[in-house]
């Protein structure tokens, strides 16, 4: 396994910040310590705290769109969104870019723009553009419920749900 270059290292350290104190102790003094370098280190990389909660934001949003490839994307953004089987270091990195996006809603004009690109391609894939919105924001939901642990179904729920999900993102009305 290839070794995690300094930037995304940095990456990681700034996540744990944010998980294990919260994202007002992110700080470039505290990503530097949780990484083990200096603050130069992390100012090599990252000039500002705001440029370190972009590149998180902007590492997410990559992540989430390599995971959108093929033709129906309302299908793939269900399973992305679906946070019951990752383990908890994934989950940390989207509970990290949560915080930063409320810490600082600038950032929140780059989510906008690829949710909207996302929105298009789901309704030009096909699918009836009521049922892409639902498809959407139920996936959404399911996100934060899973990322904030409120009320996530479980089990044969969660099972059903998904399945139900996928279908009307395949363009099944049934």
């Amino acid at each position: 396994m290839a070794r995690p270059s300094r930037r995304e290292a940095l990456l990681d350290a700034a996540v744990v910040v944010i998980r294990r104190d919260g994202v007002q102790a992110l700080t470039l003094d505290a990503v530097a310590a949780a990484s083990g370098t200096s603050k130069g280190g992390v100012l090599y990389h990252f000039g500002s705290k705001r440029a370190l909660v972009d590149a998180l934001v902007e590492r997410w949003l990559e992540e989430f769109e390599a995971q959108l490839e093929g033709d129906d994307v309302a299908v793939a953004f269900v399973r992305a969104c679906d946070l019951g089987a990752i383990g908890p270091q994934a989950a940390a990195s989207e509970f990290g870019v949560l915080a930063a996006l409320i810490a600082e809603p600038a950032v929140l004009e780059a989510v906008r723009a690829r949710y909207a690109t996302w929105m298009d391609r789901m309704i030009a894939g096909g699918l009836n553009r009521d049922d892409a919105w639902l498809v959407r924001l139920a996936a959404d939901g399911l996100w934060y419920a899973d990322l904030l642990g409120i009320a996530a179904p479980q089990g044969e729920d969660r099972r059903r749900l998904i399945e139900r999900l996928v279908a009307l993102a395949s363009g099944d009305r049934e």
